[in-house]
């Protein structure tokens, strides 16, 4: 059994197609078909049932797929150990980010990238479900964001900062003068809000149910840069981290009259019993000092 034929075991049972697999992997259609029946032959099981163009992994597929994944991501682990062993500071860090995080993000990347230069950082910007979900299957480092609900037992977490969840307007709205506003106010605005992925939506709408409270969503954004780029009409307000507007100088964050403080603490989140390479440490390092803790003796 080869690493390679796991790989591609892993391609097919994930496209649920040869030719697409193939491709993905660049290599023949050929090569992918034979690398599967000799490991299929030394299983002594059929791991996919052959549907028209469609592959569809079998019980045994499906049973063998974790131990395929994981074996192929000690082999990872194992190799970036070595690198590490050698010093060298090259290859690629996988780190996910809530968009209300940037900020932080970008600070800690323009003193990482001066210090190691060599190295390669790619960022996935998604909701906190999203990421959760890609750490979740190795396909980050780390993940910077606000904690979800229920979704954080299985990860390492190092508490970064607490952020006041407010009432955002622009300037311009009807409603920026107000010291603070009630949760009855806020339903009756029309509101543009975050996809349900993310954690300060959960929280506002958790509150709002307990309450008995419908909000005016007029519009749903994937993404908090748009929202904030459509406060600035004047038309909506929204609901975000005191974080998430930091530098926008036209928004007016309006706390909410709650009996309890809306916060919501940010954390950077570690998979469990996964090796964490060193280019990762040094990043969170940058991280801890951009966030005014890298005193704090946070383990990283």
């Amino acid at each position: 059994m080869e690493l390679r034929q796991l790989k591609y075991f892993k391609e097919a049972c994930e496209l649920q197609n040869f030719s697409e697999a193939a491709r993905a992997l660049h290599i023949s259609q050929s090569t992918l078909s034979q690398q599967i029946k000799q490991l299929e032959d030394e299983l002594d099981v059929l791991l996919f049932d052959r549907i028209g163009k469609r592959v569809v992994p079998t019980e045994a597929g499906i049973a063998f797929l974790p131990y395929a994944v994981k074996a192929i991501q000690d082999a990872d682990s194992g190799k970036q150990i070595i690198r590490d062993l050698k010093g060298i500071e090259t290859g690629t860090l996988h780190i996910g980010a809530t968009y209300s995080l940037s900020p932080l993000l970008i600070a800690a990347l323009t003193s990482f990238s001066q210090a190691y230069p060599k190295i390669k950082v790619d960022i996935t910007f998604a909701t906190s479900e999203e990421l959760m979900e890609q750490l979740d299957g190795s396909q980050l480092d780390f993940v910077l964001s606000f904690r979800p609900h229920g979704m954080y037992e299985s990860f390492d977490t190092v508490p970064l900062f607490t952020s006041r969840l407010c009432f955002v307007v622009h300037r311009s709205h009807p409603l920026a003068e107000l010291s603070s506003v009630s949760l009855k106010r806020i339903a009756q605005t029309p509101l543009i809000l975050p996809d349900k992925g993310f954690a300060t939506r959960k929280k506002i709408e958790e509150i709002c149910e307990k309450h008995q409270l419908r909000l005016n969503i007029g519009v749903e954004v994937n993404d908090v840069h748009t929202i904030v780029h459509a406060l600035r009409s004047g038309l909506w307000a929204t609901i975000l981290t005191e974080a998430a507007i930091r530098d926008e100088a036209e928004l007016v964050p309006i706390p909410i009259l709650y009996a309890d403080r809306l916060t919501s603490p940010a954390f950077l989140f570690w998979p469990q019993g996964s090796y964490r390479k060193n280019s990762a440490r040094a990043f969170v390092r940058h991280i801890l000092s951009a966030a005014g803790l890298e005193k704090s003796g946070n383990e990283v």
